[in-house]
């Protein structure tokens, strides 16, 4: 029981430094009204985890490993958002 509390405490705080970099970028965004990014990145990849990687590797440790691989691809994917379409400098040449 020890072990599984220790791997879930791992996953978790692994998991809570990749949220903190996605969550701003991802909040700069959601202010521009690009977010759907962050529920495709969170929850399709928890959901492609669980059908594909899970049936194979039925641990408790497979299905925490959803948490940092789901965040890291969605924070990847805010800034490849991000970097791709500029929201402050579209909405300043639009004033301009």
């Amino acid at each position: 029981m020890v072990e599984t509390g220790f791997i879930r405490l791992m996953m978790v705080m692994l998991s809570h430094s990749l949220s903190l970099t996605y969550e701003v970028m991802s909040g700069y965004l959601r202010g521009f009204g690009i977010s759907l990014l962050t529920m495709l990145g969170v929850c399709g990849v928890r959901i492609a985890w669980i059908q594909g990687v899970f049936p194979q590797n039925r641990t408790f440790k497979t299905i925490m490993t959803a948490y940092p691989i789901s965040l890291s691809t969605t924070a990847l994917l805010v800034l490849t958002a991000l970097l791709y379409y500029h929201p402050s400098r579209r909405i300043e040449s639009a004033r301009a």
